[in-house]
């Protein structure tokens, strides 16, 4: 298969980065891990992951901006992003499906179902 595939979360809450770190390293994948948008953005731009899980609600740079941000990276090297967020209406959520590569998911979450949709896009490209 070659190199291992990267995913980097990015999330202000220490237990969800930990708890997708665990699930996510248990399938072989290397994790890197962000607290929030700006340094998010910075590992993106330097480790080039393979998939990006991201929070929306977050201090410096939010998960809408990160998407915004980083979505004209993706035609030149395409990457999975997965956002997960609570309390938000579909309308305020409308902007996800106008980001290349990048999919919705409401907390609560099941790391399961997160792991399901990173393995589904990684063995489709």
């Amino acid at each position: 298969m070659g190199t291992r595939k990267k995913i980097l979360i990015v999330d202000d809450d220490a237990h969800i980065r930990r708890l997708l770190q665990i699930k996510l390293k248990k399938q072989g994948y290397d994790l890197i891990l962000a607290k929030d948008g700006v340094e998010g953005l910075n590992l993106i731009n330097n480790q080039q992951p393979d998939v990006v899980v991201t929070d929306i609600n977050m201090p410096r740079l939010d998960g809408k901006s990160l998407c915004e941000q980083t979505n004209v990276l993706k035609k030149e090297r395409p990457f999975l992003t997965i956002v997960l967020t609570a309390r938000i209406s579909p309308d305020e959520q409308a902007w996800v499906s106008q980001m290349i590569d990048t999919e919705f998911m409401e907390k609560p979450f099941s790391p399961t179902m997160v792991l399901g949709r990173i393995d589904r896009y990684l063995h489709k490209t």
